[in-house]
């Protein structure tokens, strides 16, 4: 999002998020992607794509067979992302029927609040739920921008005492990160 013209993903999940030798991420499957110009606003309409339980509800609401994604439709995905990396459970991942997800997502309804990495402080925990939470807002107006949630992350770990661990040490607060690909 940080590239002018930005670029939208439209198809973020643990799936499409790789990892190199040292722990970089690095985003790939740009099928669903295209390059937003801020001219002109506008939203490109795709054929139906992307991971359901990743989806945001204003995606979900729009017709079967097209959908428009947005930044902000990207950041709910992020954050389905490492709700499912820090869990290692898919969202709704006590729901079986992805027809019941859709109406649910579409209903304003959301993860619940689920046991928390050990080692994790709890001020940490909270921080970083709340994070989660506000990506994932029923508006997409109201959620954060790319930058204000990596400003947020970056924040939670410096006052947990953690900045220093880098990106190897915030993966061991995800225990699931193996669910990322190795590269």
């Amino acid at each position: 999002h940080s590239q002018h013209p930005p670029i939208i993903h439209g198809d973020l999940h643990p799936g499409n998020i790789l990892l190199d030798k040292i722990g970089n991420p690095y985003l790939c499957d740009f099928g669903l992607s295209r390059i937003r110009h801020e001219v002109s606003r506008s939203r490109t309409m795709r054929q139906e794509g992307g991971n359901i339980r990743f989806l945001s509800p204003e995606l979900l609401a729009l017709e079967r067979g097209t959908f428009s994604s947005s930044r902000e439709s990207d950041i709910f995905a992020l954050a389905m992302t490492f709700l499912n990396i820090w869990t290692g459970r898919r969202p709704f991942s006590e729901v079986r029927d992805e027809y019941k997800v859709v109406a649910m997502v579409k209903a304003g309804l959301r993860p619940q609040r689920t046991i928390m990495v050990a080692g994790m402080k709890p001020a940490m925990e909270t921080a970083f739920w709340d994070l989660l939470s506000s990506s994932w807002a029923q508006l997409p107006v109201d959620r954060p921008s790319s930058k204000s949630f990596l400003h947020h992350l970056i924040t939670i770990f410096a006052n947990n005492d953690q900045s220093h661990l880098g990106m190897q040490g915030m993966y061991s607060f995800f225990p699931y990160h193996n669910l990322l690909v190795v590269v």
